[in-house]
């Protein structure tokens, strides 16, 4: 099938998922240690995804691919494949031994621990070995399991890779427990035919930081990706006429660096449409632009930079503003499905988690984001009076575009929203 996309309101035609799973259980233990913004409710959590993927199928008539589905299906006539669930899930299966159990002959620990052969297994026992990472464990009591590092973030399925004018470009995570999310997308990816044009190895790179809009891309660098991935990806895997390089602004409203309150581009800036930008102003003024022309030779770094408002000016793009609540609740985090229409949260009902949140944060780090609330609460109190959640605001209205509410209450509860969830094949 065609991958890659020109521009982010180009006609939605395929995108991969993975519905969360056993392993979000375990990141729920410790929302915060795993990258999850709060605690949620798995199961509720899970019947958001389906709705959003029914959504997308019935309404839109997007080719939804389900990461496990799809490598289930293909395991059974593929022994290629299987081979290499096999070799994966060896990786992501260790062993211990711990006190008398040690000194036992290797032989005698083996009978103790009772492995089952992986060639044996079945494909969804491997892939529940992968997604959760299993540790055996012998001691002189008997044999017991640990779980170590679950991918309690795979849910996120546009981190991993992103569609660019060239094709689908698989990234490479900044942190060392999301890595191995890259190698079991990128086997769902080539049964699904789409090679990738390139695999970043050097840098890092993350696709919530990629965002392509016609004959300019924008790529967000920051704690996620790094200047030596957006270099990697200018060198290797674009052909825009021109690429912004955004960095990743500090929120004014918080006392220090806190890179979570805005991930990754699409957290503060996304398109509705060809024409119309959502995004937080003040973090668009914030952000600092380096321009990149392309030559024959490649990409040259224009002589004056600028700011991400500015640069969106110039471009002809009207913004919708949204405030700070909307933006923490991830209204710049919908999925445009086509051009000037989206699928959105919808933020009043995130609203309430994110302000009781930061209430817990500000009694945890007093004085860090204090002003921070107060800005929430004084937003919260003006959008209730106005009924004006996003993506129930007049702006929207006015530029004739079409947000589709969705609820996704529980699922942003891991730090994303639809965009997020989303990985994209093809648009065309």
């Amino acid at each position: 099938m065609p991958a890659g996309a020109q521009a982010e309101w180009k006609p939605l035609r395929s995108v991969l998922v993975h519905e969360p799973g056993i392993e979000v259980f375990f990141a729920l233990l410790s929302p915060r240690s795993h990258l999850y913004e709060r605690f949620f409710e798995r199961g509720e959590a899970v019947r958001e995804h389906r709705e959003l993927c029914e959504t997308l199928m019935r309404g839109y008539g997007v080719r939804v691919h389900r990461l496990r589905e799809v490598l289930e299906s293909s395991a059974k006539d593929d022994p290629r494949l299987q081979s290499d669930l096999v070799a994966l899930a060896e990786r992501r299966l260790s062993r211990r031994c711990e006190g008398d159990a040690c000194a036992l002959p290797p032989r005698i620990r083996r009978e103790l621990e009772d492995p089952v052969p992986l060639t044996e297994a079945d494909t969804g026992h491997l892939l529940d070995i992968i997604l959760l990472d299993p540790t055996l464990v012998l001691d002189p009591a008997g044999v017991y399991t640990e779980i170590r590092r679950p991918m309690c973030n795979l849910y996120f399925m546009r981190d991993q890779q992103a569609a660019t004018d060239l094709g689908i470009v698989q990234g490479r995570m900044q942190s060392a427990v999301r890595q191995a999310e890259i190698e079991l997308c990128g086997l769902a990816l080539d049964v699904l035919g789409t090679d990738p044009v390139h695999r970043v190895i050097d840098g890092h790179f993350e696709g919530g930081d990629f965002i392509p809009a016609g004959d300019f891309a924008l790529i967000g660098v920051g704690p996620r990706t790094d200047m030596a991935g957006a270099m990697e990806l200018l060198a290797q895997a674009l052909s825009f006429e021109e690429v912004a390089i955004v960095r990743q602004p500090c929120h004014p409203l918080v006392r220090g660096y806190d890179p979570m309150v805005s991930m990754h581009l699409d957290t503060y800036l996304n398109f509705a449409s060809e024409c119309v930008a959502v995004a937080n102003p003040v973090l668009l003024r914030a952000a600092g632009v380096d321009i990149f022309h392309c030559r024959t030779g490649g990409y040259e770094k224009a002589d004056m930079g600028t700011t991400l408002d500015r640069y969106l000016e110039e471009k002809g793009f009207e913004v919708v503003e949204i405030t700070t609540l909307e933006q923490l609740c991830y209204a710049t985090n919908f999925l445009c499905v086509k051009n000037g229409v989206c699928l959105a949260p919808d933020t009043h009902r995130i609203a309430p988690l994110v302000i009781e949140r930061l209430r817990e944060r500000v009694a945890r780090e007093p004085g860090r984001y204090d002003r921070l609330l107060d800005q929430a609460a004084h937003d919260l109190a003006e959008l209730r009076a106005e009924a004006e959640f996003f993506p129930h605001k007049k702006e929207i209205y006015s530029h004739g575009l079409e947000m589709v509410p969705l609820r996704l209450t529980n699922a942003t509860g891991g730090y994303g929203g639809a965009h997020c969830m989303t990985c994209t094949i093809g648009r065309y």
